[in-house]
């Protein structure tokens, strides 16, 4: 028992580093005869990456003998910008990024009465950074610099990670101020 409540912290904020994999913005868009979709990972936010482009529009399908919409395969010709949209917000993001590897560190380096006080602020830390970041990215694109078609919107691995980091905040908070049992006092205070 006294493992998972000492590695269970370290390993849920390990876990919220893998949920930076996932899609964190989105700028969706369509028309009548395209649907596009520019989707950026956490991590391609964290490092500056470019997003990856999902692209749709009416194509002819002889089977079907009328034109429906069918993903544009990666082969075709780049569309848009050459050079990735700037972003901003990227220094939030690594702030973000460094907060959840203090959270998975808190537990080597930091002291046994401060570990849970530390991985808590880590956590309120990186999620208001995530938070603020995001809010950089989508105001980029507020008003809709391409077309009125277009909006920015956050994707589920933001609220999946700001989430968990709040979980983890509020946890290691209550868990901190939580008074000793008197079990343990005792143990405390023997010879």
């Amino acid at each position: 028992m006294d493992w998972i409540r000492t590695n269970l912290s370290p390993l849920a904020f390990a876990a919220v580093a893998l949920l930076f994999a996932l899609p964190f913005a989105e700028l969706k868009g369509e028309a009548e005869e395209w649907r596009v979709a520019v989707t950026w990972t956490g991590w391609g936010l964290t490092v500056g990456g470019g997003g990856q482009v999902h692209l749709e529009t009416l194509l002819w399908d002889g089977n079907l003998g009328q034109y429906v919409m069918q993903e544009v395969p990666n082969e075709a010709p780049q569309i848009g910008p050459e050079e990735p949209i700037y972003l901003p917000g990227q220094p939030l993001f690594m702030v973000a990024a460094l907060g959840v590897a203090a959270g998975v560190l808190a537990r080597i380096l930091a002291s046994v009465s401060s570990r849970l006080v530390v991985s808590a602020v880590a956590a309120f830390v990186a999620a208001v950074a995530l938070a603020l970041g995001l809010r950089g990215v989508l105001r980029r694109f507020d008003p809709p610099p391409f077309d009125e078609a277009m909006s920015a919107v956050p994707a589920v691995g933001f609220w999946l990670t700001v989430g968990a980091l709040a979980l983890l905040g509020v946890g290691n908070e209550v868990i901190s101020t939580r008074p000793c049992s008197g079990l343990r006092m005792t143990r405390a205070l023997r010879p």
